[in-house]
């Protein structure tokens, strides 16, 4: 579906150079930006639209540690939009091995009034007719 690649910084590890559950999170948040960016619906946008997304549940299963320094890529294989969105990701090491899992549950958000909404209907159609094709 959609995938980058990047390298472990000092900012991902904890003290024994091994990569955080925090930042496979955030790595699966920078790749659903990245998506919404890719469909026509930038950060900017959305906040013109008073919307954001409020994050929910989060599953991380790790196979192998990924290293300080060490290349990787993030692969985002699933991304279902509703009223809430769920995404499945997967990290990949440079032998293209699977080193970890992050199914990732987010939620509308509108934060004028401080509060989750229901999907905007008119995103909604945006990415109906993407899943459609």
């Amino acid at each position: 579906m959609i995938c980058k690649n990047y390298v472990v910084s000092g900012e991902d590890v904890n003290d024994f150079m091994v990569m955080e559950t925090r930042a496979y999170l955030s790595y699966t948040l920078r790749l659903l930006y990245r998506f919404l960016f890719a469909n026509g619906f930038s950060k900017e946008r959305l906040h013109a639209l008073q919307l954001g997304l409020q994050e929910r549940k989060d599953i991380l299963v790790s196979y192998q540690d990924l290293m300080f320094t060490e290349p990787f890529f993030v692969e985002m294989k699933q991304c279902c939009i509703g009223d809430k969105i769920t995404v499945e990701s997967y990290f990949f090491n440079s032998r293209n091995e699977c080193c970890a899992e992050v199914t990732k549950e987010v939620e509308w958000f509108d934060p004028v009034r401080s509060k989750v909404i229901a999907a905007p209907k008119h995103i909604l159609r945006h990415f109906n007719a993407i899943n459609r094709a």
